[in-house]
């Protein structure tokens, strides 16, 4: 495989990468939300507890698939694990996935281009 076509992979993975770090995040704060109005708030809504369930089963879904470019961009660009287990963990503690995801996409775009 050519540079250019390996540069375009990984531009397009971290494309991925980027979008589903936005929206797992997003849903991982709303599933927080929710929490913290249950549990520490003393909020008592069936509504809210149904809503907030609801977005937790997603989130989960939208987690695996978030797994999955997390990989990806971490097998094109040849990463330690450590940097793995970081990009995962962004899927599960509130606000690490805009933290994580913001600085990788600054490593990347910082990277010489062949």
């Amino acid at each position: 495989m050519n540079d250019t076509a390996a540069d375009s992979k990984v531009r397009g993975a971290l494309a991925r990468y980027r979008v589903l770090a936005i929206v797992t995040g997003t849903f991982l704060l709303l599933v927080t939300a929710g929490v913290i109005l249950k549990y520490v708030a003393g909020v008592e809504n069936p509504t809210i507890d149904s809503v907030t369930s609801w977005i937790a089963i997603v989130h989960g879904w939208i987690f695996i698939v978030y797994l999955v470019t997390c990989v990806h961009v971490w097998i094109l660009k040849k990463w330690g694990l450590g940097r793995l287990v970081t990009m995962a963990l962004g899927g599960i503690v509130p606000f690490l996935s805009f933290v994580v995801e913001r600085r990788i996409a600054r490593e990347v775009a910082a990277e010489p281009t062949p």
